[in-house]
């Protein structure tokens, strides 16, 4: 199963905000926590897939070597490094860490934020949320070919949103107080599903496949998905 199918699964979720909207709070909060919760679990999928590959495509002696993509430490300031590329990353050695090192560093970072906040509702706060998106980000900007998919740009897409969805939290070992959210996050969400499924129909309607024109490939799409 791929992540980009997982946050279709997720984003499916989103939908049923809306409908909530007119119910009660509390089923809305409900609601909003499954879709945080999913959202949690691609992100762990994503930085743990990663991590194990990191030797073999990112080390000294990987396909694509991370070192090579970072700049040298300078006298730039902080804004003008983080405009070239906004990545943890460069300021690996100014730390004394290999860049490679650095990436697993961010994965495990990933991987205990998303776990927790699959496993504690406290930790489904925006805070959190932003920290895991900051974390995919600077993989991803130096990730090169093997991060330039759809699902990775469509993870960081989702991933933000969520940071607007989740309620707003300082201490972790606190459950967020319910509240009443913007409706505009909402749309925001529902907005990012129909791009995708129109998008992603556009496209196979434009390679003239003749399984997709005929109406018989989701007899087995969802399948390899």
């Amino acid at each position: 199963i791929t992540s980009a199918s997982r946050l279709n699964h997720l984003l499916c979720v989103a939908d049923l905000i809306q409908l909530e909207m007119s119910m009660a709070p509390e089923k809305l909060q409900r609601t909003r926590q499954i879709l945080l919760w999913m959202m949690g679990c691609s992100y762990l999928f994503a930085f743990a897939s990663l991590y194990h590959q990191i030797p073999g495509l990112y080390g000294p002696k990987g396909l694509t070597p991370v070192h090579n993509v970072l700049p040298q430490p300078s006298n730039a300031t902080f804004l003008e490094r983080i405009k070239f590329l906004p990545s943890l990353l460069i300021f690996s050695l100014e730390i004394g860490l290999s860049p490679h090192l650095g990436m697993e560093l961010c994965c495990l970072l990933g991987i205990m934020l998303s776990l927790g906040a699959m496993l504690f509702r406290a930790m489904r706060s925006s805070i959190v949320f932003f920290l895991l998106w900051v974390l995919y980000l600077s993989v991803y900007k130096v990730g090169q070919v093997f991060l330039l998919f759809q699902w990775d740009s469509l993870i960081l897409e989702a991933g933000f949103l969520c940071v607007l969805v989740a309620p707003m939290s300082f201490l972790f070992w606190k459950r967020p107080e319910p509240r009443s959210h913007d409706g505009m996050t909402v749309w925001l969400v529902r907005w990012l599903l129909f791009r995708l499924m129109f998008a992603s129909g556009v496209v196979k309607l434009t390679s003239l496949c003749p399984t997709w024109w005929s109406l018989t490939a989701l007899n087995y799409h969802y399948e390899s998905q």
